[in-house]
């Protein structure tokens, strides 16, 4: 077996990892923490649980380092995007519905 092979059986412990943390995110979720100390953790899991699956289970690990960039950066932007025009819309609908209704707070 050739150093870059994984047997299955590491698939399948990652797998159990990826499930253990997506449940503490769940438990964190219903737990009553303050909301933005919630945020950080489930931001970290959201992260620990990407790097995993990006490293592993897309075999970037194995890769060179110029392919592992161009992932990368297109997730960055592709994350960027997401946030950032949803969040231009929102708040154009914001000023609008304050505009609306006289709602000034």
């Amino acid at each position: 077996m050739s150093s870059d092979a994984h047997p299955y059986r590491f698939y399948w412990i990652l797998w159990i990892v990826l499930l253990t943390v997506t449940l503490l995110m769940i438990a964190i979720e219903s737990a009553s923490l303050p909301a933005a100390l919630a945020a950080v953790v489930l931001l970290f899991g959201s992260a620990i649980k990407a790097t995993l699956i990006i490293f592993y289970y897309m075999h970037l690990k194995f890769e060179h380092m110029a392919l592992i960039l161009t992932v990368l950066v297109g997730l960055f932007l592709t994350s960027i995007l997401m946030f950032v025009l949803p969040a231009y819309d929102g708040l154009h609908i914001l000023d609008t519905w304050r505009g609306l209704t006289g709602f000034s707070g």
